[in-house]
């Protein structure tokens, strides 16, 4: 395991409802040598390589329903936790610049390549993972994926976010950047299944403060969404909850005309809110994204 780069592996078999299948988890090294965690999903024999990116404040263990409905599809699925998120190192929530992400997320790639060669790669954001996705793949000289989908994502914030920590948080950044502050954000906005809302609540590696210098990397990155969807020349999906605060409504269909794939789509559910495969009506979402993929 040297060679990738990947520490303390550990692998096991776990069965799932309709299927056996490997479970990995361990370490690798992020820029500035940050240890981040990283786990992945592999079913028997897989015909694909998925590589799900996170929102803020979450990890990679909150996507077990995309990893149900993607293994027994004979999918591989891999996630890592961004730095300062889960059970990566690095000061919670906060990154120096939003670009490393990315370089964070190239590594990844890296390991993942190496770890399935011959399969080929799709890659899933969410929310912030929706950013870091799409500002990624848009800017690979070879847009080397299958598919990319882009799951409770804008180009703009929406109501949810308050615009009190939005001013803050840019006022602070060049001061303060490492200060944490409250999001602000209700919990709720997530789903209507109080299952998963109080599980959120409850889960000790969800924040929910973020560091001044991200928040106005956040919104730094906003605008550009449109630019990098312009350079999209791989099939895009874009999953939206009608019912979404997290980004401005009016963002979602400029952002949907902006991507230059000529095969693209762009599914919004009604009753939805922010984590469409997390809500009460999962199985559609569930379904397109398999679908899609």
């Amino acid at each position: 395991m040297a060679r990738s780069g990947l520490t303390n592996l550990k692998t096991l078999f776990v069965r799932t409802a309709k299927e056996k299948m490997q479970h990995q988890e361990g370490h690798f090294q992020g820029i500035n040598k940050t240890p981040l965690y990283f786990q992945g999903w592999t079913a028997v024999n897989p015909k694909g390589l998925v590589m799900v990116v996170h929102g803020y404040g979450e990890h990679s263990g909150r996507y077990q329903n995309v990893v149900d409905a993607l293994v027994p599809e004979r999918y591989a699925v891999w996630a890592l936790d961004h730095r300062g998120h889960g059970r990566s190192e690095g000061r919670r929530c906060y990154v120096n610049r939003f670009t490393d992400f990315l370089k964070d997320l190239e590594i990844f790639e890296e390991k993942a390549r190496e770890a399935h060669p011959e399969l080929l790669v799709h890659v899933i954001g969410h929310s912030m993972g929706s950013l870091i996705a799409n500002h990624y793949v848009a800017s690979r000289k070879k847009q080397d994926y299958r598919s990319l989908t882009l799951s409770g994502t804008g180009a703009a914030p929406g109501p949810a976010i308050p615009i009190a920590v939005i001013l803050l948080a840019r006022l602070l950044s060049a001061v303060t950047p490492k200060l944490s502050l409250p999001s602000g954000v209700d919990p709720a906005f997530i789903s209507h299944d109080p299952q998963v809302v109080d599980a959120y609540v409850n889960d000790p590696l969800v924040e929910n403060k973020v560091t001044a210098r991200l928040a106005c990397e956040m919104m730094r990155a906003l605008p550009g969404m449109i630019t990098a969807a312009q350079r999209l020349t791989v099939p895009t999906m874009m999953q939206i909850g009608d019912e979404d605060e997290s980004f401005h409504p009016d963002s979602w269909n400029r952002l949907s005309e902006a991507i230059a794939a000529k095969d693209k789509a762009f599914k919004k559910y009604d009753g939805c809110r922010h984590e469409v495969c997390n809500e009460i009506k999962k199985e559609l979402p569930l379904a397109d994204l398999r679908d899609w993929l």
